[in-house]
């Protein structure tokens, strides 16, 4: 059975995380595009008649809702995370952000929290919703978080690419001043070494956001308005992304069924340790 806190600011299934509001403006779109290295000009009249945000600035909503998560933070990792979006973001508009904990559950050896979040129009329309399953290891709370050894980690290096057209991303140098630049200069345990330390790791861990965002940009330029006003994405992060790997978003087309194209998605480093795994379908 899951663990369950007694500490009322503490996670527990049901708890109503409340709202905030979230806008995206030039500060978060220039650390977003500056911290990727990616290109921001695309966004500007493409796929539409004005510029829209990245899918993934999402993401920038999804987390830190206080009472999320448990005080014990030794060693936590993004393990899951899944999106259906309904329409684009406007840099600049103002919407809100809504959150609740819908479910706690055991892996392996950790406790993870799933965590819905949804992201509401001015108008009170649903605008993205995303479910984040955010790993605790609580059973330690102190020295070296035990890692696998990617190459001993079979399932992520036995991963079978399907059959169907293939579309990726360059290659993404990641570096420690891309990290801080993403996360807007404050130090935690995705852009400081000594914060990582505190929680467990020997470096600096790439935050899933981060990542995450490579497959999103790539989703955004691949399928257009399908993907911003109905595109659904399931991801698992299967290992570590660390500063100074190189990291490329693949998918593979595999087939339309009921009006959607699908698609498998993934992201690999350079000696092809695959990082993120999982689905992705957009509107046709």
């Amino acid at each position: 059975m899951a663990y369950v806190s007694n500490d009322p600011e503490e996670a527990r299934i049901g708890k109503d995380l409340g709202s905030r509001d979230f806008v995206a403006d030039e500060g978060l779109l220039h650390d977003y595009f500056e911290g990727l290295e990616i290109d921001a000009d695309w966004y500007s009249g493409n796929p539409y008649e004005a510029t829209v945000a990245p899918s993934m600035t999402v993401t920038a909503v999804d987390g830190g809702f206080a009472g999320g998560g448990f005080k014990n933070s030794f060693g936590n990792l993004w393990m899951r995370q899944a999106w259906e979006l309904n329409a684009p973001i406007v840099p600049g508009q103002q919407y809100t952000a809504s959150s609740k904990v819908v479910d706690i559950y055991d892996h392996r050896n950790r406790t993870l929290v799933n965590s819905e979040v949804v992201l509401w129009s001015p108008e009170g329309e649903k605008m993205a919703v995303g479910h984040h399953h955010q790993s605790y290891l609580l059973s330690q709370s102190s020295g070296k978080v035990a890692l696998r050894d990617p190459k001993a980690k079979g399932g992520a290096r036995r991963f079978a690419v399907p059959a169907g057209d293939l579309v990726e991303s360059d290659p993404h140098p990641i570096s420690l001043e891309m990290c801080g630049t993403f996360f807007h200069g404050n130090a935690n345990y995705h852009t400081d070494k000594r914060a990582a330390e505190e929680l467990g790791f020997e470096e600096v861990v790439v935050g899933g956001r981060m990542t995450m965002s490579y497959v999103g940009d790539l989703m955004d330029k691949h399928f257009g308005k399908g993907w911003f006003e109905g595109g659904k994405m399931d991801i698992k992060f299967t290992n570590i992304v660390w500063p100074d790997d190189v990291v490329t978003a693949k998918a593979v087309i595999t087939d339309e069924t009921d009006g959607r194209a699908n698609a498998a998605v993934w992201m690999e480093k350079e000696d092809g340790t695959v990082v993120i795994v999982g689905t992705a379908s957009a509107k046709v």
